[in-house]
Formats: structure tokens, sequence, C-alpha cells
């Protein structure tokens, strides 16, 4: 029965039973939101050589140096020395620049103790403290002064209404930049359709501007669904009329289906991004097949989470 030591308690696991379950039936606090690998929230730190090859391969090449894996992702198979995360010591701080709501969305902006690396479309882990953290998108781009982040408010998040009561000079803290959800510069002269719902257009709108500020020339087509008003309408409007190429669709999510019944795919070189609601994603992945889009120009992001 393999060991696992964490400093200088040491805990007895079933061979091949996965560590985070493990971890928290024998009473150790350890954070967790997806449960898929996805969010991120459930790292732990190893020895070097001790974490299988399937608990690290969505981590960074600097993380798995370190020896961090997903807890979630990682069988117990052997003997492992751990050590839990704390993000107030291995991750970096950043303070709250403001708090703004817009209908049932908070957006908030961050300024990090140090530049971040990251590409627009990538998420990472907000954490609150050393027990409370979810994954976001990032919404701004690399070189503004701010990070952007879009949470949409659920009345029973823990970290949705912390989040709402935030105020300027409050203090966060900041996980790894992650994700393969962005524009490729090789699209520029292929038409994109960007799909998004809730806030999964969050990262949507940062790869449409980054592919505007690219000098993308081909049609981009963004559509957005929402239980209510688009919130960020102001900006995409505006973005539209300085960009003849780009043409935005905000409609309620309950012309859901009749919309994507209309969808016309303008060219069999159209690459496709969707972001949303796990229902979401899987409710446009066969429309888009059957209109002659091959899987690989189709490219999805779903938000699996515990309520935020």
């Amino acid at each position: 029965m393999p060991e696992l030591r964490l400093g200088n308690l040491t805990l007895h696991a079933h061979h091949g039973k996965n560590l985070l379950d493990t971890l928290l039936a024998q009473g150790q606090s350890v954070p967790w939101s997806c449960r898929g690998g996805y969010c991120h929230t459930c790292l732990i730190q190893a020895q070097p050589g001790q974490a299988p090859a399937e608990a690290c391969h969505m981590l960074t090449t600097e993380q798995r140096e370190a020896g961090w894996l997903l807890s979630c992702q990682c069988p117990v198979v052997q003997d492992m020395d751990l050590r839990l995360h704390d993000p107030a010591r291995d991750d970096l701080s950043a303070e709250v620049v403001s708090v703004t709501p817009v209908d049932n969305v908070v957006i908030l902006r961050l300024r990090p103790e140090r530049p971040l690396r990251f590409l627009p479309g990538q998420h990472l882990a907000l954490w609150l403290d050393s027990q409370l953290g979810r994954p976001y998108s990032i919404a701004s781009l690399p070189g503004e002064p701010w990070l952007e982040f879009h949470i949409r408010r659920h009345a029973s998040g823990a970290f949705s209404r912390a989040a709402a009561d935030l105020s300027a000079g409050d203090k966060l803290f900041l996980g790894s930049p992650t994700g393969a959800l962005q524009y490729d510069p090789d699209w520029q002269d292929r038409p994109l359709l960007l799909l998004a719902a809730g806030t999964g257009l969050a990262p949507l709108q940062a790869i449409l501007r980054h592919a505007l500020e690219s000098g993308h020339e081909a049609p981009i087509e963004l559509w957005h669904w929402s239980t209510s008003d688009c919130y960020l309408e102001n900006r995409l409007g505006e973005l539209a009329d300085q960009h003849s190429q780009l043409t935005v669709k905000l409609q309620r999510r309950s012309t859901l289906a009749d919309d994507i019944r209309q969808l016309r795919i303008a060219s069999r070189r159209t690459m496709a991004l969707i972001c949303g609601d796990p229902g979401f994603v899987e409710h446009l992945r066969k429309p888009l097949f059957f209109a002659g889009l091959p899987g690989r120009q189709v490219l999805d992001e779903a938000f699996h989470s515990r309520p935020q």
C-alpha cells in the first residue's frame, strides 16, 4: 500500500486510487473545482520522478520540472512526498484595480505584481485565499495595463459572491496561464466563426481583438447568446463600426436552436471557436460538422466547474 507523506504526516493509499479522492477521504483540505484537469485548483507538488505522466501533461514545462501535478488526474502507484499548493507562496499576487457590475456579470480588473506572460484566450486560476480558487479566462490582451476577468454572479457561488464584494486595493493570487484556445497567425486569410454563450465571450472577444490587431483580413463573425442583454454590447458595437470585416450577432439563449439551424458557413476553410457551458458546446459540435467543418477546424472550450 503506497505511502503519501505530507511533512510529518503519513497517509496510506490503495494502489491506483485517485490522489485527490484519497486525500479528501482522509481529511486533507485540498481545493478543487472541475475534476477534469482544466481548472488547476487541485495542484500538489511531489518529488521529481514521483508524478505519473497523466497527472502532468496539462501543465507547463516549468510546472512539471518543479514537480507539480494535478491531483484529480493522478493515480497513486508509488510512495509520494507531497506539498500542498499555497497561492500566497507559490503564485503571483495581484491588486484589484476595479470591480464593475454589469447585469449579472462582474468585470474584475487586476494589476499583477509583475508582468504575466499569456496568450489571448488562455485561462488561469484566480485565488481569493488558499481554499477558494476558480478558473477564469483572461479577457484582456498582453500589453494592456491590467488583467481583466468576467465573472458571472451565481446566487450560490462562493467565489462570485466574494468577487463582487472586492474593492480597489484588495489582493488576489494568479495561477499559471494555460489552455489551447487561441488565435493562430496562419489563419489571417481564413474566415473566423466565434460562438460564445454567457461569459464564454471573455476569451473569444480577446481572441477577436488579437486577430484584428494582427491584421486579420478575412471575414469574422461573432455570435453571443445570453439570457439577457449582452454585457459587452457597447464594446462589440464599437469594434464592428471600426472593422468592416467583422459582423456581430447578439442573441438570446432562447433562440439558440433556431439560430443554429440558420447558421451558414462562409467557407470550408472557416475556423470555428466555441466557448461556454458544456451543454452549449456540445449542442454546436454536430451542426458545425454537418455544415462542412471537419473536427480539426472546430476548437472548443467548455467551462466545467463547481458553482462559482
